[in-house]
């Protein structure tokens, strides 16, 4: 019968389960839009999100209640720290190489305050955070630049490390779960060429006669992030585990409980010999997020 259409997905869900829980419309006011649409269902991403961030991993900066900060070490492994002067600390400068003004961005914001100035003379795009006021120039002697040359030794460690591995290889059927950082909340920032794993806010139960293709919404594909879903086979049932790709040199924020791909129903004119559920695939009914497995 081929691609099926809106009031078919909306008698399934209602009637049958087939998609819980289900919006009958079309969410789109301020949100990356999610539910029924023409001929698709666009799925919704949870709040809970596995990182992918091998060897070197950002912690969460004190104070800083947004969480998960990405984007520290950039593309060579180098971090600049800027020191404040000690002319009674009229000012405070935090410096990095390569593209990471949106994490002063962020240092910004939490303060409340400050410049971000681009640095002359530099080979590579580089900026700094200034800052004047005493409680702000404190805030960042005692906690950010402290975390920042910690990390910056930990980083040159790292990669005197990695220079003497000839390569490092991701194994579908040897998958590190000490790979991921688990992260729970509203925004998830994926760093820079790295991905996420994620599940979906709907549970699916998929009919015998229909497989499910699903594609990644525009509003991120148009931003270089890239939602890659394998198809949902006939009565496989669960939440989706998501892979989000950022393919672009900055860190990318994923909005959960909000539009992140589409899923598309193709009905069969014949009915399946065997289905997901009669050979009892290793994804069926999943519950959570769940990395690769044999």
């Amino acid at each position: 019968m081929g691609l099926r259409p809106d009031h078919w997905i909306r008698t399934m869900a209602l009637q049958h389960r087939m998609i819980e829980p289900f919006v009958e419309g079309q969410v789109r006011d301020g949100v990356i839009s999610y539910g029924v649409s023409s001929y698709g269902y666009d799925i919704r991403v949870a709040d809970e999100f596995k990182i992918f961030q091998p060897e070197i991993t950002a912690s969460k900066l004190s104070d800083m209640q947004r969480g998960y900060i990405a984007g520290l070490i950039d593309g060579q492994g180098y971090l600049g720290v800027v020191p404040p002067t000690p002319e009674g600390f009229q000012s405070a400068r935090l410096a990095f190489s390569g593209l990471h003004r949106s994490l002063l961005e962020h240092i910004r914001s939490v303060l409340g305050t400050g410049q971000i100035v681009e640095q002359p003379n530099s080979r590579t795009q580089a900026y700094e955070l200034v800052v004047s006021r005493p409680p702000d120039i404190q805030y960042i002697v005692s906690q950010v630049y402290p975390y920042l040359t910690d990390k910056q030794h930990a980083a040159a460690a790292v990669l005197d490390h990695l220079k003497s591995v000839k390569s490092i290889i991701v194994d579908p059927k040897h998958f590190d779960p000490q790979s991921f950082v688990d992260f729970t909340g509203g925004e998830c920032v994926i760093p820079p060429n790295s991905f996420a794993l994620a599940r979906t806010v709907e549970y699916f139960r998929v009919p015998r006669d229909v497989l499910t293709v699903c594609v990644g919404k525009s509003t991120y594909a148009r931003c270089g992030i890239i939602v890659n879903v394998t198809p949902f086979e006939p009565e496989w049932e669960g939440f989706v585990t998501l892979e989000i790709s950022n393919t672009t040199p900055l860190p990318a924020k994923i909005y959960a409980n909000e539009g992140i791909a589409q899923v598309l129903f193709f009905q069969a004119d014949e009915i399946c010999e065997v289905s997901y559920a009669d050979k009892r695939g290793k994804y069926q009914s999943q519950q959570e997020i769940v990395l690769p497995k044999l």
